[in-house]
């Protein structure tokens, strides 16, 4: 049995269990009528009426045995004071459909033998007008808490096809936000591939046609063909990485692996690119070891494109900040930097595909799906990646968070 509580009903009940038991008002003033010597043993059934009445909100475990209890005190109190305590089923009525049908059953089915019994023996046939008045109580409490559940179980019923309502139009929702973005997915792509195909079709047409008779020109006209067919096999794997990512049926080679140098043998490949624009890095890496498991080709590509993205879109100069550290749920990975900043509405779709952090960089050499392959491979590993625009410490500062759990 759970330990006493100080509150009289559970907070979330409202105040229902207060009207009904206010009814014990009714039966309360009948009994102050009574001589001593019954007026005390009614008081002490009472009080373990209202006692019993109180536990079934807290110990769900003896429902039945307080239920019962209920029960037997009113025909106790209808046999031995009057019929009329029968009424006071309707104060406990409706907890008896807390209790399994076949419960039900039998408790009705008891109060109803019993109460149709003492009709029998106290009022029938001296006092027929009584029977009248009886026949509520009996007839209520014998069918009323099967009206009470079939109600309960119809609003239920109700609640559930609200609720597979609403789930049917979040996801109808969600299939077209997600057609919408494959089709402005397919649009950028396009837009993407026209730009270099053009120009190799251009370069490759006047070269073929003899148009070019400069030696040197010819020379950039092919360094121009050299550059966008590299451009366009680079978005064409990308792509290809992300397309294999979004599904949801491919694998991911985890491996148990110290996190920490991981991290710093990321960095130290990024290290000459930091230096070549005098960028000035703030590292925090624990010393202890940290084993994980992951897939170290996936999050090393995850990694390298925040760090990436954080060399491509700063002015030199910029101070950049790498930490990593481990709490009981998570181990945190963050990259953040003092320099240009994203402001919040581009935050807000980041990590979606062709997306880019300065949006009139969209001729860059960048492919636009870097950080949604960087989100695909963090949520490949249970984790989750973020961008905090407006961090303690700097004007941009991505996260990478990694579940505990998903390790072991």
């Amino acid at each position: 049995m759970k330990p006493f509580h100080k509150r009289l009903f559970p907070r979330q009940e409202g105040f229902f269990p207060y009207i009904y038991l206010a009814n014990l008002c009714i039966p309360l003033y009948f009994l102050l009528q009574e001589p001593a010597a019954r007026l005390y043993p009614g008081l002490l059934l009472m009080l373990i009426f209202v006692i019993m009445y109180r536990q079934v909100f807290w110990t769900a475990k003896w429902v039945i045995y307080f239920v019962s209890v209920e029960l037997v005190i009113t025909l106790v109190f209808s046999y031995f004071y009057n019929p009329m305590y029968l009424y006071m089923i309707f104060i406990f009525v409706y907890q008896i459909v807390r209790l399994p049908l076949r419960w039900m059953y039998w408790l009705c089915g008891s109060f109803t033998v019993f109460g149709l019994y003492l009709v029998h023996q106290t009022v029938f046939p001296a006092q027929l007008f009584l029977v009248v008045g009886l026949a509520a109580p009996l007839f209520g409490g014998g069918i009323l808490p099967f009206i009470m559940k079939a109600s309960q179980r119809y609003k239920e019923l109700n609640e559930e096809l609200k609720r597979v309502a609403e789930e049917l139009r979040k996801k109808s929702l969600e299939k077209e936000q997600l057609e919408e973005s494959k089709k402005r997915m397919l649009a950028d792509l396009s837009h993407d591939l026209k730009t270099p195909m053009t120009t190799i079709q251009g370069y490759s047409k006047a070269l073929y046609e003899g148009i070019v008779e400069d030696e040197e020109q010819t020379k950039r006209y092919l360094n121009y063909i050299y550059n966008k067919s590299i451009r366009v096999t680079a978005l064409i794997d990308e792509l290809f990485i992300f397309s294999k990512l979004d599904n949801p049926d491919s694998q991911i080679n985890k491996q148990e692996k110290d996190l920490c140098e991981f991290l710093r043998e990321v960095i130290v490949e990024y290290y000459e690119l930091f230096a070549g624009k005098e960028m000035e890095l703030d590292i925090h890496i624990p010393a202890k070891q940290i084993v994980y498991r992951f897939d170290q080709k996936l999050l090393y590509r995850a990694i390298s494109n925040l760090l990436e993205n954080t060399i491509k879109y700063n002015p030199e100069q910029t101070m950049v900040f790498i930490s990593l550290k481990e709490s009981m749920e998570h181990i945190t990975m963050e990259i953040g930097d003092d320099g240009t900043g994203i402001s919040e509405d581009i935050a807000q779709t980041l990590f979606e595909p062709f997306v880019r952090g300065d949006k009139n960089r969209v001729n860059d050499s960048g492919s636009g799906l870097g950080l949604a392959i960087t989100k695909k491979i963090i949520e490949k590993h249970d984790g989750k990646v973020y961008v905090d625009t407006k961090p303690s410490r700097g004007k941009t500062n991505f996260i990478v968070e990694l579940p505990i759990e998903a390790s072991e």
